[in-house]
């Protein structure tokens, strides 16, 4: 069965990246001070810093891709591939996922992940996807994959205003939060965002946070310990080396692997959050999805 990998741009990879995976990548757009474009082709975070720290007001927002642009992509592959996969930003934060199914739900060839899943995390299901149709696996059992429940992520924003720009926070909340140095604790899971807690300075709540998730959930598992690894999420972080380093020593990894959140996680969570978990690695991806990080 030939297939073809389409996923959107929330997964954090850009154009370049995900061809040389030999996949397509479907990019959702941000629009900054009326002004559109394509995430992971000539916008990603980065681009988007540093407008942010040149005015702290810009109005960004995020959007779907235009119905016109899928058609035009998936069209290509139509004729020469059994089936397309196209991988979305989890449905629970998005409408790009309807959107999809009601443009191709009468289509036989073209599978819509019902999507709960955002980052890296859609990078390794379809790896671990690829391994299993190479290694016979029939499509509708290989698919099964994107039933897994997944890792959860925490997400700790370093700045307010995208929370209170979202809706999530109010300015009132929001000032409050700076004069207590309060920091809100998100948890990412079942593919919705949702309060896992408080904490106070950002630097300390990462750090203890992790240690107690580590403490609680994985220290008494130390005979599989080699098997987990520390993945942290960043949207553009100034101090993502040194935060790395004390995240990694907090638990006692000998390391920790550094993934960019996309432009459309980070507009929404602000520029320098910081997302971390902790997750198991099939040996069958394990090198080949290690090797997709910025190692610390």
């Amino acid at each position: 069965m030939k297939i073809k990998i389409i996923l959107d741009s929330s997964s954090g990879l850009n154009k370049i990246e995900a061809e040389k995976l030999g996949w397509e990548l479907m990019p959702l757009r941000t629009e900054i001070n009326d002004i559109s474009y394509e995430n992971g082709v000539n916008m990603d975070t980065y681009e988007f810093a540093k407008i942010w720290k040149s005015n702290k007001k810009v109005d960004a927002r995020t959007s779907c891709t235009p119905p016109g642009d899928i058609t035009k992509m998936v069209d290509k592959y139509i004729e020469n591939y059994d089936k397309i996969i196209i991988y979305p930003i989890s449905k629970e934060l998005s409408s790009q996922y309807s959107l999809l199914y009601n443009l191709y739900k009468d289509n036989e060839k073209v599978y819509i992940v019902p999507s709960r899943k955002i980052s890296f995390l859609m990078v390794k299901d379809l790896l671990i996807l690829e391994e299993e149709l190479k290694n016979g696996k029939s499509f509708t059992e290989a698919i099964k994959v994107f039933d897994e429940p997944h890792e959860r992520l925490i997400l700790i924003p370093e700045f307010n205003d995208a929370l209170v720009k979202g809706g999530r926070l109010s300015k009132a909340a929001a000032v409050i939060a700076k004069l207590l140095k309060i920091v809100p604790i998100i948890k990412v899971e079942n593919g919705f965002l949702e309060k896992y807690g408080i904490g106070r300075v950002f630097r300390k709540t990462l750090t203890k946070t992790l240690k107690e998730i580590y403490e609680k959930e994985y220290k008494d598992d130390q005979n599989e310990m080699n098997d987990y690894h520390l993945i942290i999420m960043d949207a553009a972080n100034d101090n993502i080396s040194e935060i790395a380093k004390e995240l990694k020593e907090s638990i006692g990894f000998k390391n920790a692997y550094n993934w960019i959140l996309s432009t459309d996680i980070s507009v929404h969570t602000g520029i320098g959050a910081i997302a971390f978990a902790i997750i198991k690695v099939p040996n069958v991806i394990k090198e080949k999805f290690i090797s997709l990080f910025k190692k610390y």
